[in-house]
């Protein structure tokens, strides 16, 4: 990849992933400025690096993974592991609601997973990586990926199925 080429493969790789890295390291941080400096972080990390092969097309997954791993670094500096944060978008998927999305109920079952479960949702389903890139980040399998995913959803369908079941008279209207 030429000089030229990296430079623009580098600004529309900023500003694809910019907020949604900010995003997804503020829910680690609950600070701005912190959260922004990491993310810096990782930008010039990834400018410096050398990637073999066709890296251009792999930088979503490496990118989230310096991102926590800064993260949790400044949390662990600062003896806070509190990875659980706000989780009100947790389920932004075309398939649910917005109504639904609201439900205080199923974010009261989405509190009771896992922070691993609560984890792969956000990133499955907010930042829609895919699942090797959330084994990437993670350090999980794909497969432990999948066994978390569909745990998750096992436990948010009873909830998630009564809510549209409620709201499939008004959507008839």
């Amino acid at each position: 990849m030429g000089s030229r080429d990296k430079e623009n493969w580098f600004q529309t790789t900023v500003v694809s992933l910019e907020s949604p890295l900010l995003n997804y390291t503020y829910k680690i941080l609950s600070r701005l400025a912190p959260s922004e400096e990491v993310v810096q972080e990782s930008f010039f990390r990834l400018w410096k690096q050398e990637f073999p092969g066709n890296f251009e097309h792999y930088p979503k997954a490496w990118l989230y993974k310096v991102c926590r791993n800064l993260a949790l670094d400044i949390l662990k500096k600062e003896k806070r592991m509190d990875l659980e944060g706000s989780l009100d978008e947790i389920l932004f998927s075309p398939c649910v609601s917005e109504t639904l999305l609201e439900s205080s109920l199923i974010m009261q079952e989405v509190v009771k997973l896992t922070v691993q479960q609560q984890e792969v949702l956000v990133l499955k389903f907010k930042d829609e990586l895919s699942y090797k890139e959330i084994a990437e980040l993670t350090g999980l399998s794909v497969s432990h990926v999948g066994v978390l995913l569909h745990e998750a959803l096992g436990a948010l369908r009873e909830v998630i199925l009564a809510d549209l079941k409620r709201l499939e008279p008004e959507t008839r209207l």
